[in-house]
C-alpha cells in the first residue's frame, strides 16, 4: 500500500519534470538556430558582417545606448540632451524601448552595444517559440517534439527573422499566444486576469503595434 502511494505520488512531479524540459526544448533550439545562421552568414561576433541595417543602424542603436545610460544612472527617462538641443526622451522609451528585454542593454559595457542586442534578438526568438509551444500545449493539441516543431518555425518565420531590425515589434509575437489564451480562458470560464496582465505588458511594451 505504501509503495503504491509512493507510485502514485511520484507520477505527478516526473511529469512536471517532463514538461519543463519539454519547454526548454522549445526554447534553445530555435535560439541555437538563429545563432547557427549568424555563424553561417558570417554575422558579428562570427564575422564582419552586422545585423545593424536600415533603421536599427540609424537610430535604433542609439536609442539603446541611451538607454543603458538611463539605467546607469547617467541620464534622465523623461528629457534627453543628447537630442540635437534637446528633447524629451518618455516619447521615445515608450515607442522603441519599453520592452522588458531591452533592459538586457544594462548588462553590457557600452561599447559592446551590438552583443546586447544580438543576445536580446536571440532570447526573443527562443521566448515567441516557447509561447507557441505552451499555447499548444494548454490545449493538448500535436505532440510535445511537434510543439517545438512548430514553435521553431513560428519564431523563425518571415515576419519574426527580416523584422529583427525593428526589435520591439517582435515583441508582440510573443505575446500574442498568451494574449490568446487569455481571451479563450475568459470566455470559457469567466476568468479575467490572465488576459487583463498579458495584454497590459503587451500594450506597454509598444502600443503601437
Amino acid at each position: 500500500m505504501n509503495s503504491q502511494l509512493t507510485l502514485e505520488s511520484a507520477r505527478p512531479l516526473s511529469r512536471r519534470k517532463g514538461k519543463r524540459g519539454y519547454l526548454a526544448a522549445a526554447f534553445f533550439i530555435p535560439a541555437l538556430i538563429l545563432a547557427a545562421a549568424y555563424f553561417a552568414f558570417g554575422v558579428y561576433p562570427f564575422g564582419k558582417e552586422s545585423v545593424l541595417v536600415l533603421d536599427l543602424n540609424a537610430q535604433y542603436v542609439y536609442f539603446f545606448g541611451a538607454l543603458r545610460r538611463v539605467l546607469h544612472g547617467d541620464a534622465s527617462l523623461i528629457y534627453s540632451f543628447s537630442r540635437a538641443l534637446g528633447g524629451e526622451f518618455l516619447g521615445i522609451f515608450a515607442y522603441y524601448l519599453a520592452s522588458p528585454l531591452s533592459f538586457i542593454v544594462a548588462l553590457f559595457p557600452e561599447d559592446m552595444i551590438l552583443d546586447a542586442l544580438l543576445l536580446m534578438f536571440t532570447v526573443k526568438c527562443g521566448l515567441c517559440s516557447l509561447t507557441l509551444a505552451y499555447y499548444l500545449d494548454s490545449h493538448r493539441i500535436g505532440t510535445p517534439q511537434s510543439r517545438i516543431v512548430f514553435g521553431a518555425l513560428y519564431a523563425l518565420c518571415g515576419y519574426g527573422t527580416i523584422y529583427q531590425h525593428n526589435t520591439m515589434w517582435i515583441d508582440e509575437l510573443i505575446y500574442l499566444r498568451i494574449v490568446s489564451y487569455g481571451i479563450e480562458k475568459l470566455i470559457k470560464t469567466g476568468r479575467f486576469s490572465t488576459y487583463v496582465i498579458a495584454f497590459s505588458i503587451t500594450l506597454m511594451s509598444n502600443y503601437y503595434i
